[in-house]
């Protein structure tokens, strides 16, 4: 018995030697392999500890990119930028790219020529985006360049096109289903990647590239996360092809970052660096204004804005429902209603007095149009109402904006022309105002992208989805707070949602510099906050990963998948799998270890 059991263990370490010698052998000839250069670029190793994904750091890229791209697909008329250039050396090769830059760096040029080389190979290509505001207007832009399709919720144009537009949901539904037009694909394009970040959505971004077949090359554009490289190692893991991983931190138009307080402009930001002296003199006039009001005494009349002072963080018009009920107009037969009028227009006013001081400011120094972003459909509303004095365009601009309101409303039926979202967008319009938020209709939504796009709306109040790759830059972005409700509860803004917003502010080749505006309405922020918000580093990715029933229903019908599969495969995984290897080495040499015999 003792001789059997030694013959096992001697043949277990044979084969396992073996196993390791084969192993050795196929990671060697994977780095010769590595070590191959192709024409006048020689490929860097990729950084330590990854393996698929490759960061792009040879200039002779740029140096020779008309010898090395000499027919390219689409012609521009602008010189690009290093990053442009070495996404488009390598898509020619036929190579997933992963592109991390700034909003309005120019990362659409990656994605138009994807679209040009589908058209010159006569496959197809897939541009997915997240929100419908973005699929709408890269179909508007690409129109007239490709053959162009628009898939999302709400419309379906040409389905058969070359180039198709959705979003990712609409993608992830024709892989489930297993449509026949996935066979034709050679690209898809994911705009705006860091939104795999998102709690509700995010999942949906795992699931397409886990999904996508590998015949199927990706571009990724993203705006600058620290861990680009991770998630580019992650994709090729999973999908078994280089990511050559290209980025840039250069802002196209530096911005300088300011606070408004008391009808008064202090920069606290300029090119990344923090100023402490602007911050300083913002906090000084704070304390000069509430002097008297701390000092004053309770009850008396100098008292009263305190008391609007501690409402911090709550809307003017529940401050002022408050007090009319406090204080019942019993006197009036109809004083419910005369108390709800007064409560309105009182709180207009004081939304007037807030904004327009604002307003005068920035039409004096010239800094429109400007995009203000409020963190709710009402609040966005009630701004713009409260704006109801204010006209901010000359005459040839009220003509051009009813002329194209008159032709898109046509397309409205009868009654809908009527509808009151439609009437009153209308009359905010002609004056240079708009409102742009999810709670709009679809066609009163892509009416005031199209008119800001045009220049004609001064002040746009907006919801963060306008910040989310829609190609439309302000000279000026405002913040109405630095504080949003995220679903389950009220917390400060994150440094990359604040870069993604701000980034709205500077247009190419208009501005030499974007301003970046934040309202204090009864404090200033505290300088630590302040500084982590503006030159903090951007949220990592990190996965959302979860199992829904839906997802199993799914991917009980496709036959390629399992619900296992998919878990192995995921970004939340990611770490755990890569980590295989070593662990079975340590298992093997483990096995290796003389036991000892119990006797």
């Amino acid at each position: 018995m003792a001789d059997t059991d030694k013959q096992e263990t001697n043949a277990r370490e044979d084969i396992s030697e073996a196993q390791t010698d084969l192993d050795k052998m196929l990671s060697s000839e994977v780095q010769d392999t590595r070590r191959e250069t192709s024409g006048l670029v020689d490929d860097k190793p990729a950084q330590e500890g990854t393996d698929w994904a490759l960061v792009v750091g040879d200039n002779s890229i740029v140096a020779n990119f008309h010898k090395l791209v000499p027919d390219m697909a689409i012609e521009y008329p602008f010189e690009l930028d290093k990053f442009q250039k070495e996404a488009i050396y390598y898509l020619e090769k036929g190579e997933s790219v992963f592109v991390a830059a700034h909003t309005s760096a120019g990362k659409t040029v990656v994605a138009e020529y994807a679209f040009a080389l589908a058209s010159k190979h006569c496959t197809r290509a897939v541009y997915t985006a997240p929100i419908k505001t973005i699929s709408n207007q890269k179909y508007r832009d690409f129109c007239g360049k490709f053959d162009v399709g628009l898939l999302t919720g709400d419309v379906s144009i040409r389905p058969e096109a070359t180039c198709l537009i959705m979003t990712t949901e609409i993608l992830r539904s024709m892989l489930y289903r297993g449509a026949d037009i996935i066979r034709d694909i050679e690209w898809v394009i994911f705009d705006e990647v860091h939104y795999v970040n998102d709690a509700e959505r995010g999942v949906v971004w795992e699931e397409v590239i886990i999904m996508l077949p590998k015949h199927i090359n990706i571009v990724l554009l993203s705006a600058t996360v620290p861990n680009t490289v991770e998630f580019a190692d992650w994709i090729g893991r999973t999908k078994q092809k280089k990511i050559r991983v290209t980025s840039t931190n250069k802002r196209p138009v530096p911005l300088e970052h300011c606070l408004f307080y008391s009808g008064e402009v202090y920069k606290v930001c300029e090119k990344d660096i923090f100023l402490t002296q602007g911050f300083r003199d913002a906090k000084d006039a704070f304390k000069m204004k509430n002097a008297n009001k701390f000092g004053a005494k309770p009850g008396t009349k100098s008292g009263a804005p305190a008391v609007r002072a501690g409402t911090q963080g709550r809307n003017p018009d529940t401050s002022s429902k408050g007090r009319d009920q406090k204080h019942p107009k019993h006197h009036q037969t109809n004083s419910g209603a005369a108390a709800i009028q007064q409560s309105t227009s009182g709180s207009r006013r004081s939304e007037s007095s807030f904004w327009m001081p604002l307003i005068n400011n920035l039409l004096k120094k010239s800094l429109v149009p400007v995009v203000i972003f409020c963190f709710s459909k009402n609040r966005c509303d009630r701004s713009a109402d409260s704006m109801f004095g204010a006209d901010l365009t000359s005459s040839s601009d009220k003509s051009e904006i009813r002329v194209f309101c008159d032709k898109a409303f046509s397309r409205l039926k009868g009654s809908d022309r009527n509808l009151p979202q439609v009437v009153g967008i209308q009359s905010l319009l002609r004056r240079g105002i708009g409102v742009h938020h999810a709670g709009l209709l679809p066609i009163v939504k892509e009416v005031v992208e199209m008119l800001f796009c045009r220049g004609v709306i001064k002040v746009l109040f907006s919801t963060e989805t306008f910040a989310m790759g829609v190609n439309a830059p302000a000279r000026t972005v405002v913040f109405d707070t630095l504080r949003k409700f995220d679903g389950k509860e009220h917390r400060r803004l994150l440094p990359g949602e604040y870069i993604q917003m701000a980034g709205r502010a500077g247009r190419r080749g208009l501005d030499t510099i974007g301003t970046v505006i934040m309202m204090c309405r009864d404090e200033i922020p505290e300088e630590s906050d302040l500084k982590n918000l503006l030159v903090g580093k951007p949220t990592r990715l990190e996965s959302q990963f979860r199992l829904t029933y839906t997802m199993i229903l799914h991917l009980l019908r496709v036959e390629e998948l399992k619900v296992e599969d998919m878990l192995k495969r995921s970004f939340a995984e990611f770490h755990a799998q890569k980590d295989l290897p070593q662990k079975e080495k340590l298992l093997l040499q483990m096995l290796r270890q003389p036991t000892k015999t119990i006797e």
